[in-house]
């Protein structure tokens, strides 16, 4: 079953995924600000960064349109996927993953914001969390329709068989995609260092890319993805009414590694998400050089942080990774093309 046989069903998908994500922040952001400041405020209203009002769990909201979106998913893929529902088992793993990942972020900011404290989980234990339940999810797909193993490589370079190293190996890349996701909204999850808006536009961006040359239950998460994306992101803009907190990182980040493994095509991890990558890799980078010379090589923790740090407003900011991010979704394209001439 190719993309344009679900398009109408991925579009309308999306529609109601965006208006549930979108209406569910009229409920929910009130109750969240009375869960941060104690007071309950229904009317939304302006909010400006400095009353310090706007909270965290954004990724609640969409939660609410993913697992709805999955649910309407399985449905489509029931109805028009014929009998086997491998199709169905798929999205329903990766809409599990996906669910992991949100709970882990969600305590995270529960932690650091009704605990009040700003370190949140042990920095070992949510990484060691994350790449546990990616190496279940690859291990899940095996059991649902036999992952190979294999990764196709780009420049004809054939196949990469990796036999039982490919769970560890993939499933680490998986856990520093996520972890780039999330330094790409705020570094360390800290609200000074967001950019809002940036990480919204970015993975809206990449799951439209998976709506639109995916297949099946691929074309069908993405879409969702997107749809999910966009409600909150409304929300998001400056002055953010919430942010996407690392409730809504780490499920960006889980939804994006689990398009990628289930379209078939694992190096879209490296080079699809180009932009966020920049920012994990500038902020390791600081790091290291920090540790090495007692200098700081940049005034944030990552190059949208550093931009922000020298004046930079976020409109420039979302103008200037734009294009970048547009780059990685040409390459992704062209890749795309290029496995489907190998497959076929």
């Amino acid at each position: 079953m190719r993309y344009n046989e679900l398009t109408p069903y991925g579009g309308v998908l999306m529609g109601l995924c965006f208006l549930l994500s979108l209406t569910a922040g009229i409920a929910l952001i009130p109750l969240f600000r009375f869960y941060k400041k104690g007071i309950y405020e229904p009317h939304i209203g302006d909010r400006l960064r400095n009353d310090d009002s706007a909270p965290r769990f954004g990724g609640a909201l969409m939660m609410l349109g993913v697992v709805f979106g999955g649910a309407g998913g399985c449905a489509v893929l029931s109805v028009k996927g014929g009998f086997d529902g491998t199709g169905q088992r798929r999205l329903i793993a990766a809409l599990i993953f996906s669910a992991l990942a949100f709970a882990a972020g969600f305590l995270q900011d529960y932690i650091k914001q009704k605990l009040n404290r700003p370190a949140g989980l042990k920095g070992s234990l949510l990484f060691l969390f994350l790449f546990g339940i990616c190496v279940s999810f690859l291990v899940s797909l095996r059991l649902i329709s036999g992952l190979t193993g294999e990764v196709l490589l780009p420049f004809r370079l054939g196949f990469l068989s990796m036999g039982v190293f490919y769970y560890p190996v993939m499933g680490l890349v998986m856990t520093l995609c996520i972890y780039a996701f999330s330094i790409h909204d705020t570094y360390g999850g800290e609200e000074e260092y967001c950019c809002e808006g940036l990480m919204g536009i970015t993975f809206m961006l990449v799951s439209l890319f998976f709506a639109v040359m995916g297949v099946g239950e691929c074309s069908l998460l993405g879409y969702i993805s997107a749809g999910s994306a966009a409600g909150l992101l409304i929300w998001s803009f400056y002055p953010a009414k919430i942010y996407f907190g690392e409730s809504g990182q780490l499920l960006c980040g889980a939804l994006f590694c689990a398009n990628c493994i289930i379209s078939g095509k694992d190096l879209l991890l490296i080079f699809l998400p180009v932009s966020a990558i920049i920012d994990m890799l500038t902020s390791f980078i600081r790091f290291v050089y920090y540790r090495r010379t007692k200098r700081v090589l940049l005034l944030g923790g990552s190059l949208h942080a550093h931009l922000k740090e020298k004046g930079v407003g976020d409109v420039r900011v979302i103008l200037w990774s734009l294009p970048i991010t547009l780059a990685g979704i040409a390459a992704g394209t062209a890749f795309w093309i290029y496995s489907e001439n190998i497959l076929s």
